[in-house]
Parts: structure tokens; sequence; C-alpha cells
């Protein structure tokens, strides 16, 4: 974006308008689609140390989803990496009942999500400040429970919300249209 001959970072809805376009033009079937963006998503909220976009398409390739989703997935969503971090051990605490009362709460995730924030350019420019092996060790297994439950439960609403009835139609309109320009071809050779 130019503005004023400055040179503007899309906002933030800009840029997951983007990653919504990009995967819902891409040639592969809805649910591989779905499949692979809800996977690529999913390995955001797992500390994967910088590996994530591989670990993507690895995991999409193994359940037979497509590759080039769960990248762009993967890669499209993550600059919300350290809110999604902050959520995993609100959700990992919960469930343990490690909750910290009160004020501390308040103060510890008010604290995460103001830095998740007003950090974004930050991490996107030196990732490695939020994701190091060292800040996430210090959080346990109320991070870990926080995390696998987080990835399972968004990629799941993820999926869903990748196939519903727009999308499939978007997608099916496509492979129709090959479908139809297939069979009139192979109309016209049988007559021939």
């Amino acid at each position: 974006m130019i503005a004023g001959g400055i040179v503007s970072k899309p906002s933030i809805s800009e840029r997951l308008k983007a990653v919504w376009h990009s995967l819902t033009k891409l040639e592969d079937t809805p649910h591989a689609i779905a499949l692979g963006a809800a996977l690529g998503v999913g390995w955001n909220f797992i500390p994967s140390l910088g590996v994530g976009p591989v670990l993507s398409i690895v995991s999409a390739k193994l359940f037979g989803a497509s590759g080039i989703a769960a990248v762009t997935a993967n890669l499209g969503t993550g600059f919300f990496i350290p809110l999604l971090y902050s959520l995993n051990l609100a959700t990992g605490r919960g469930l343990t009942g490690n909750w910290p009362g009160g004020p501390a709460v308040e103060q510890e995730l008010s604290g995460s999500i103001v830095e998740s924030v007003e950090g974004i350019e930050l991490v996107l420019e030196t990732p490695s400040r939020f994701f190091g092996l060292s800040r996430i060790a210090g959080v346990g297994m109320d991070f870990v429970l926080g995390s696998l439950v987080n990835a399972v439960v968004f990629g799941i609403v993820l999926y869903i919300l990748f196939m519903t009835p727009v999308f499939i139609r978007n997608l099916s309109r496509r492979f129709s249209k090959k479908n139809t320009d297939q069979a009139a071809e192979a109309a016209t050779k049988k007559q021939a």
C-alpha cells in the first residue's frame, strides 16, 4: 500500500483477507483445502521452533490434504502466534485447575496480550525473541496441554468454516466447468 509516497504495511484484516482469497483460489477439492488450512493453523498453536511451515506441509501430505493450503494458512496467520500462545496457557491452566487467582491472572494475561498486539511488527522482524525454547519451557504442562487442545479445537472450527456452502459452491463451480468441458470433449470424440 502506498499512501502519500510512503509504503504502509497491510492491516491485519487485509492480511487475513489475502490469505482467505489465496486459499479459495487453490485448485483442489474443498476437503483437501479445508483440511490443509486447519492443519496449517493448528501448527501455529504448537511450539515448532521455526519449522511450522515444513511440519504443516508434511502433516497435510500425510492426511491427504493440500500442502499449499497448509503452508499458506500457517504463514498467513503466523503473526497471531504470541496471542495463540497466551490462549494456550489460559486454556491449559483452565483445564488443569492451575489457574492463579484474581489480579495475578489479569496482570499476566493483559501483559501477554498487550505484548502480542503491540509487538506484531517486532514478532515479524525478530520472531526468535518470542518463540525461543527457554520461553516455552518456562510455562510447562499447562501450556503443552492448552496448545494441543487449542490446535484440535481451532482446527475443527476452521475446517467447518472452510466447508461452508459458499466455499464449496465457489470451488464446485470450477470443478463442474472442468467436468462439463471434459464431457463435451468426450462426446465430440465419440461422435467422430
